[in-house]
């Protein structure tokens, strides 16, 4: 468990799967995580089931401090422990939840375990052009753009820019 001062991650487990599965089929939140299609539940178990035995991901569920409720996920996708570096990905499903700061301080709080307990040296990031509020969650998070990727994807019927930003241990937060 990681608390800081307006939200807690916690391990992703049987209580987050309703509402990750409802995020990930939700079109809006899939485009702005680049999913190409919907997630059917017996999918959706195998992939939980599958998270444990992976050394290559950790998730976490984005809980608000306090009351508990779960309002996002953050997470390490591809852990690399060779180059001690991992794709962050991050998702704040609950409406009313962006605008807050409230995945800026999980992507805070993300970085500081990735840090100190996996001992990674770099995190970085894909944000398609089209969603400014998670560039700049990245960006107060103390990561920096370190490219845009012109035309590198097929989204909302069209190519997009994708923005790469990254995180080294040494960077301010």
């Amino acid at each position: 468990m990681i608390d800081g001062p307006r939200v807690w991650l916690r391990p992703l487990g049987r209580a987050h799967l309703a509402r990750t599965l409802q995020w990930a089929n939700d079109p809006e939140l899939a485009a702005l995580l680049d999913r190409a299609r919907p997630v059917e539940p017996e999918e959706h178990q195998r992939w939980f089931q599958g998270l444990a035995a992976r050394e290559d991901c950790r998730y976490f569920a984005i809980e608000r401090a306090g009351s508990g409720e779960h309002i996002g996920n953050v997470w390490l996708w591809d852990i690399d422990r060779r180059h001690r570096r991992a794709e962050v990905r991050v998702l704040i499903g609950t409406p009313g939840g962006e605008n807050k700061g409230l995945g800026t301080e999980a992507l805070g709080l993300l970085a500081s375990y990735a840090f100190s307990h996996l001992d990674l040296h770099k995190l970085y990031a894909y944000v398609l052009a089209f969603n400014p509020r998670a560039k700049r969650a990245f960006e107060k998070a103390g990561y920096q753009v370190e490219g845009i990727l012109r035309s590198d994807r097929w989204a909302r019927d069209r190519y997009v820019d994708v923005y790469l930003l990254g995180r080294l241990r040494e960077d301010p937060a």
